[in-house]
């Protein structure tokens, strides 16, 4: 499976779409869960890109018991065996790590009761679906410390409080691609009519590509009729924070009809 445009990519690139003309990302409403909620990025010991990856995982794996979430990174894995560039060995050595990591979690009910070790396993499964996105595998040298650990556990736990206040997902890594399958991506999550995603992050402002984002997962994944579930809402949670910025679909509608 190819994937010669990511939405994500695309997203970032500046010209990509006249969003001037469409929407602004000041017409997201901010509004805050709690207070006070600041989680540094400074003294974790993976980039910020590893650490928003493997919590995307851990959250589908572990409390979504999504038993797909590591099919990209299998994909990867297995167009690297086919290929010659890593062994058999090393391949059964990554599904072994997979199985393990389902035999630590499967009993767990509380996310402070989650290992250390699963997160040390996650990021080795997690750079294989990195190489995916990226076509490039680059070994993991740098785990998650105790205080980056501690920072992945409290953000799943505010994940679980949002699921908890505005409903659990009905969907998760969602479909969304243009006809043709050149640019092509996941959502995040969808819930009762809302698209959503979770970033971890905490910056104060929202990034205009992350706008852009949601608008190709909506049109690209609903106007294309990969998924029909009615939407009447975009939403981005940070967790760095725990403030989320809404957007009604009805405005962002009007908008398009009078741009």
């Amino acid at each position: 499976m190819n994937v010669p445009v990511s939405i994500t990519q695309f997203a970032k690139q500046a010209k990509s779409l006249p969003l001037n003309k469409i929407i602004k990302s000041q017409d997201f409403k901010i509004k805050h869960l709690s207070e006070d909620a600041l989680i540094s990025e400074v003294d974790e010991t993976i980039t910020p890109s590893n650490f928003g990856t493997e919590l995307d995982y851990l959250t589908r794996f572990v409390m979504l018991a999504d038993d797909h979430a590591f099919d990209l990174a299998n994909i990867e894995l297995k167009r690297y065996l086919d290929h010659g560039l890593i062994t058999p060995a090393e391949f059964i050595r990554v599904i072994n790590k997979e199985e393990k990591l389902g035999r630590l979690t499967e009993n767990i009910s509380e996310v402070d009761d989650i290992p250390d070790k699963v997160f040390r396993l996650a990021l080795d499964i997690c750079a294989w679906e990195v190489a995916f996105r990226t076509n490039k595998y680059i070994k993991p040298t740098v785990y998650p410390d105790s205080v980056t650990i501690r920072h992945m556990k409290v953000m799943m736990k505010r994940i679980e409080n949002f699921f908890d206040q505005f409903g659990w997902p009905i969907r998760d890594a969602f479909i969304a691609s243009t006809k043709n399958g050149y640019l092509s991506g996941d959502g995040d999550y969808l819930l009762k009519n809302t698209i959503v995603d979770l970033k971890a992050s905490n910056k104060t402002t929202m990034q205009i590509y992350w706008v852009r984002q949601l608008l190709l997962y909506y049109t690209l994944g609903f106007y294309n009729h990969f998924n029909d579930e009615k939407i009447d809402r975009l939403m981005i949670f940070m967790l760095g924070l725990t403030w989320y910025f809404i957007l009604m679909l009805l405005k962002l509608i009007s908008q398009l009809s009078n741009s």
